[in-house]
């Protein structure tokens, strides 16, 4: 799976707003008739990244991956309003195949 801000090329912490124009940015730059593959995951990118849920998802499977579940339950709870939910749901989540 390739990462979605490597693809729009912004750094990790990048708000909705910047995200926005830089996907704008790159759909001018490869359009889908002359660049289909390139478009196409450009899109793909930006689907994962446009909104702050979508981003906390991708952010908790990245440490997941890279470090284990230890670190997820502790971000999840600490810093979660409903953490019970979250941490309930983020389980379920990672239970699927």
């Amino acid at each position: 799976m390739n990462d979605p801000y490597e693809i729009l090329g912004l750094p990790p912490d990048s708000d909705d707003e910047t995200i926005r124009r830089r996907y704008l940015e790159l759909v001018r730059q490869f359009s889908p008739e002359h660049h289909p593959q390139k478009f196409a995951s450009i899109r793909s990118a930006y689907e994962q990244l446009k909104d702050l849920q979508t981003r906390l998802h991708h952010r908790l499977f990245e440490i997941a991956r890279t470090e284990g579940l230890e670190p997820i339950i502790e971000e999840v709870t600490c810093r979660s309003p409903r953490r019970r939910l979250s941490l309930q749901m983020l389980l379920n989540v990672m239970r699927k195949p």
